[in-house]
């Protein structure tokens, strides 16, 4: 028989995905939480599997340790149709499979993934990293934040043949031991903290045995974040060189499209302390890359040159570049965003590096580069897309990591990690994702929320550059999940926008299609998305408006509307972007219809807002009220919508409060009588007139938050609302 599992946390998430109720909880009941005795550590590697086929046999389960011969370890019945194996290993990674019928498959209930080569060919099996037991552990149960105050508790497990905790061991700088509610024959352990300010904290938990055998847990919580939760978040995109210079001063346009043009982390840092982030109800930045690049011009596929402003020609690792400022720049604007409750997300490149980075002619001979043609250049008619995504380079200066070889994925793991330690930030965005085996996305996942507890505040955004349509949907889908990434960006919404507001290829009923499409598509996902009009890689939504946005970068740059119908629909782009269910993700400039071709052309520096046309003023003023209402209103930070009127030309929907009390509406989604958002818009030229049905407005008078002078009585029935020619409101109870 197979004695009961004892484990640490990162199990205990893998389990909960589909194991049956009796045999979770009787998982559950052995890691950690009270105890008779003092809890000792299990490292062995436990799996859990169903027979796939009723011939009765019974599973195995084989691995590296010994070089994947058979028969392998048998696995034990343990009931209602399950079978689970105990394997005792020395501390180490390991790969593994689960084998029936002599056929080998991965382990559905551990997410984690590595490579086996055989005959030169990589073939993904399960991962186990298997702990030394013979040291002890601290495992955080929970950090509760209370206002100003924090609360720990955990539990110390001792190493093998171990003593158990010396409760007068338990320290954390800043943290106060509650000796009532910490024991040796639990292990529980107990600290608390009082007027914390406002901001992200980290702590580090130690604890010692008997003997003095020391172990250690981190936890990082953030008192009064502006968005408790990511989908209340608004979050800003910003090229740091193109955004603000040296003390916030506005930059000069650089000497050519693909040059530096000098912005800095402390300009990025003089917006959240003057105010006009907060304004647009901000209350997350995402920063491009801060690695140190190489300072010298380099050939694109299209033989112009190109700098390395955007940061994404990773030259070290673990510096920050000084020509944005360098590592306190970075501290002193983590510090200063905190201080006002808003998130920073550094953006992190896990899939390449730069030629001159010292891995390269370190580790090149020992298979850490995806071999490369020179004619394999990512989107080349030689080496397209769709065939080489993962092997591809983007430059002939870029390797290519190949995340297959596990020396590398822990290489590339260890870094990123050490970035969010180091800067204790809120969360990454993760270059190209795609280019990586779905392996190195779920492996990022674990290891930052394992950085420190609860990791699950932190935000793992990924960039899965897709079409529109089911299809991308679908792409989106395959990485993302309790063990994936919890936020991608919406590309399919995004195109769909754009065919609706920009070009007017469909109309506003492919647009509702596609949202129901996507609910139903990532429904159970738990994935917040990142709704956005356009980014550093492609054309400005007002250019394709305009309809320049395709012309060349650099003989052809799109040109800069400063007033008229362009604007309009940039306005109602942005309405839709900050009021449907999401997170908001706001490209700088977007706001002020900042306008760009593809790139580098869509990087133009960031205006001084006071140099602008009036009408340009005017949408930054639409934008920052829209942004100041999803702060206020629970009803637009909700994942609750229901749409009330489409058609090709005019869009109304709800947006409902979570957790209101009363009817539900026709899809169970929300509650008659709890706080209800009206959005309506119209891309017509003429004045329309709509009519929204009854039963899921409450009745009563609403008026446009958004300032004009429209007020709508509700009745049981329904109402009639007229909009002007390209307008929007935003109804709420009067």
């Amino acid at each position: 028989m197979i004695p009961p599992l004892r484990s640490t946390r990162p199990l205990r998430r893998f389990a909960r995905k589909a194991l049956p109720g009796s045999l979770l909880a009787g998982l559950l009941s052995s890691c950690g939480g009270a105890q008779d005795s003092a809890p000792t550590r299990d490292c062995r590697l436990v799996v859990w599997a169903q027979p796939e086929h009723s011939n009765g046999e019974a599973l195995r389960v084989v691995g590296s340790w010994d070089e994947w011969a058979s028969p392998g370890v048998a696995m034990e019945d343990r009931g209602e149709g399950w079978q689970a194996a105990a394997i005792e290993l020395p501390p180490g990674e390991y790969g593994y499979l689960v084998v029936e019928d002599g056929v080998g498959r991965i382990d559905e209930y551990n997410p984690l993934t590595t490579f086996r080569t055989l005959s030169q060919v990589d073939i993904e099996v399960s991962r186990a990293e298997i702990a030394d037991c013979e040291d002890p552990a601290v495992e955080i149960d929970e950090a509760l934040v209370e206002g100003d105050t924090l609360t720990i508790r955990g539990h110390f497990f001792t190493g093998q043949d171990g003593d158990p905790l010396d409760v007068a061991s338990i320290t954390a700088a800043g943290l106060e031991v509650l000796p009532e509610d910490s024991a040796a024959d639990s292990g529980a352990l107990a600290l608390r903290s009082a007027g914390l300010e406002r901001g992200r904290h980290r702590f580090v938990v130690e604890a010692r045995d008997a003997s003095g055998r020391a172990a250690e847990a981190a936890v990082s919580v953030f008192v009064d974040p502006i968005a408790p939760r990511w989908q209340d978040a608004v979050l800003y995109q910003v090229v740091t060189d193109r955004f603000r210079g040296p003390g916030g001063t506005w930059l000069d346009d650089p000497v050519n499209t693909a040059a530096r043009a000098g912005g800095t982390l402390d300009g990025v840092q003089a917006s959240i302390e003057d105010g006009s982030l907060e304004a647009l109800g901000v209350s997350a930045i995402w920063l491009s890359p801060v690695y140190q690049n190489p300072d010298v011009a380099r050939e694109g596929s299209d033989g112009r040159l190109y700098e390395s402003y955007h940061g994404y020609w990773v030259l070290d690792s673990r510096t920050v570049d000084p020509r944005i400022g360098g590592e306190q720049a970075l501290r002193a604007l983590i510090e200063a965003a905190h201080a006002r409750g808003i998130a920073v997300i550094l953006d992190l490149v896990p899939n390449h590096v730069y030629e001159d980075h010292p891995i390269v002619a370190a580790k090149a001979s020992e298979g850490w580069f995806n071999e490369h043609p020179q004619s394999c250049v990512c989107g080349t008619a030689s080496c397209p897309w769709d065939q080489y995504i993962q092997t591809c380079w983007f430059a002939s200066y870029l390797p290519d990591l190949r995340l297959e070889n596990p020396a590398t994925m822990n290489f590339m793991v260890e870094e990123l990690r050490w970035w969010v330690e180091e800067f204790d930030v809120d969360g990454v965005r993760v270059d190209a994702v795609p280019m990586m085996p779905r392996a190195a996305s779920r492996r990022i996942a674990d290891a930052l929320r394992q950085a420190s507890f609860p990791g699950d505040d932190r935000l793992l955004l990924g960039e899965i550059f897709v079409g529109g349509g089911r299809q991308g949907v679908q792409a989106l889908r395959y990485y993302l999940g309790p063990q994936g990434l919890d936020s991608v960006f919406d590309f399919p919404t995004m195109w769909a926008i754009r065919d609706a507001l920009a070009s007017e290829a469909a109309g506003f009923t492919a647009l509702d299609a596609l949202l129901a499409q996507t609910d139903a598509e990532l429904e159970g996902s738990g994935a917040v998305l990142g709704r956005m009009l356009g980014n550093h890689d492609t054309s400005r939504f007002i250019s394709a408006v305009v309809g320049d946005g395709d012309g060349d970068p650099w003989d052809a740059p799109a040109s800069q509307p400063e007033e008229g119908e362009a604007l309009e629909r940039v306005a109602l782009a942005l309405t839709l972007q900050l009021t449907l269910p999401g997170m908001p993700v706001l490209y700088y400039g977007d706001e002020l219809g900042l306008a760009g071709a593809g790139d580098p052309d869509c990087r133009r520096v960031m205006p001084d807002p006071d140099s602008l046309s009036p009408a340009r003023q005017a949408l930054l003023a639409h934008a920052r009220r829209l942004g100041r209402l999803r702060r206020e209103l629970p009803a637009l930070r909700s994942s609750l919508r229901e749409t009330l009127h489409v058609g090709e030309d005019s869009y109304a929907y709800a947006r409902i409060a979570e957790g209101g009390d009363g009817n539900s509406n026709s899809n169970g989604s929300g509650s008659s009588n709890g706080e209800v958002v009206v959005v309506a818009l119209s891309r017509a030229s003429d004045p329309v007139e709509l009519a929204l049905p009854g039963g899921v407005v409450p009745p009563g008078r609403y008026v446009d938050a958004l300032g004009e002078a429209i007020i709508v009585d509700v009745s049981e029935a329904g109402a009639s609302l007229e909009l002007g020619p390209r307008s929007a409101v935003v109804l709420v109870r009067e």
